[in-house]
């Protein structure tokens, strides 16, 4: 966050959000708080994001701009661990290709930060911080890959108990992510785009979701700052140039492969609720499609980007990795069925190094398909309790959503559904695991 407000306060005008200033921080546990803490100035907004998208499309071009010469996460120079081999090593390329990128005012940032380690929690999190690995810098995105792929298979040798009822993965999994993660280092080097752009290093924030944007409390919607910015590393720009989850519509009820939003032929003829929440899913997937359009006029880097042939696998996979054992196999084993499916047409001249059975591609896309529609009327759930995906709703909501909860749950069929009901004690949380 300090590099943020360094870098945007060097910037004459100051025209996107800014972070909350930082007034105190300490990293370790034995501080009087015991525990680890950030203390930000408070940042006074209002609700309503909707009308921000300018604002959001400012402050992702103005980090991913920005080029580094290494993958990880930024540190104060007399902070960067392990060797003084890594306080030496430059923070910007240099030379005169990025003259035109790197003003005398970045100069001043490269003497004060530097890469060092990723801060990710997927490399940390609980009994992962035992586990010895190369959590970086990476001179490139192939060794990103293999390096998040050597910590899983190391994490399941030493760590990881997949009979744990935290974690999705199964003691029947282990062969299949076994195999899966020692396919993604025989692929790693054939899918890695030879153009430089897509894999320079670039900065962008790790979750620019709704609930991290502060918006102006009255007037128009302008984003006033942006929070939640631990975790945030410099990584490939193929990965940290997908969507921002604020824009992104995952709904399913609204195709958003034609040129304009359409409504359903039979909008007339639906209830009044069910109008009310078509309406809801035609509002998100206008806001996506206006985001993908207006970028594609105004950043070609990144549209070039996503129009990539294997743009999705590229975004993805390193987190599909080293969620694989918590979140299940699933994401990742889908990722490279799509990787061999494309790969004779799109992605790479030289054999395919992998070999799924046609029956094991159907079994994924079958797989995948449940999960869809699973997600779909889990999101409409929470649009009827007026909930957050974590569960919370706003205190003076609560006794009416936890009655419409439970009314919920009798009715809830989980064959129908594809899945369980979302809301039961002991249920699986991406922030526990």
């Amino acid at each position: 966050m300090c590099f943020i407000r360094d870098k945007w306060l060097a910037e004459e005008p100051v025209n996107v959000p800014m972070p909350p200033k930082v007034l105190a921080w300490n990293a370790r546990y034995d501080n009087p708080a015991g525990t680890p803490y950030i203390i930000l100035e408070y940042a006074h907004g209002g609700d309503d994001v909707a009308a921000a998208l300018d604002d959001i499309r400012a402050l992702e071009t103005s980090s991913l701009h920005l080029p580094f010469v290494q993958h990880g996460a930024i540190y104060f120079a007399d902070d960067v661990p392990d060797s003084d081999e890594l306080r030496n090593r430059p923070l910007f390329p240099t030379g005169d290709h990025h003259a035109s990128v790197l003003d005398k005012s970045f100069l001043e940032l490269s003497k004060k930060y530097r890469i060092g380690p990723t801060t990710s929690r997927e490399w940390w999190r609980g009994a992962y911080g035992r586990v010895d690995a190369d959590r970086g810098p990476w001179p490139d995105m192939k060794s990103m890959i293999e390096s998040a792929t050597r910590l899983q298979l190391r994490a399941l040798d030493t760590v990881i108990d997949l009979s744990s009822p935290s974690l999705k993965s199964q003691p029947s999994d282990g062969p299949l992510l076994r195999r899966l993660l020692e396919t993604c280092i025989r692929v790693a080097p054939f899918i890695i785009p030879t153009d430089p752009a897509f894999t320079q290093p670039v900065l962008a924030h790790p979750d620019l979701s709704l609930t991290n944007l502060i918006t102006s409390p009255e007037g128009p919607a302008n984003i006033r700052s942006v929070i939640d910015w631990q975790g945030t590393t410099v990584s490939p720009f193929v990965i940290q140039c997908a969507l921002p989850q604020a824009v992104v519509y995952s709904g399913g009820l609204i195709p958003l492969d034609q040129l304009l939003v359409s409504w359903p032929d039979n909008f007339d003829e639906m209830t009044p609720a069910e109008q009310t929440i078509i309406s809801y899913h035609h509002r998100l997937a206008s806001r996506h499609k206006l985001y993908v359009y207006e970028t594609r006029i105004k950043n070609k880097p990144r549209f070039y980007t996503w129009r990539l042939p294997h743009f999705e696998a590229l975004t993805n996979m390193v987190t599909y990795i080293t969620r694989c054992i918590a979140d299940g196999p699933g994401d990742l084993h889908g990722c490279l069925v799509d990787l061999q499916s494309a790969w004779d047409t799109e992605i790479s001249e030289a054999p395919c190094p992998l070999n799924f059975t046609e029956e094991e591609i159907q079994s994924v896309a079958a797989e995948r398909a449940g999960i869809r529609e699973y997600g779909r009327h889990v999101e409409n759930l929470y649009m009827e309790i007026h909930c957050r995906d974590d569960g919370s709703v706003d205190p003076g909501h609560y006794e009416a959503a936890k009655a419409l909860m439970e009314r919920r749950r009798e009715e809830w069929d989980e064959v129908a559904m594809k899945g369980p009901f979302p809301f039961y004690e002991g249920a699986h949380s991406y922030h526990l695991t």
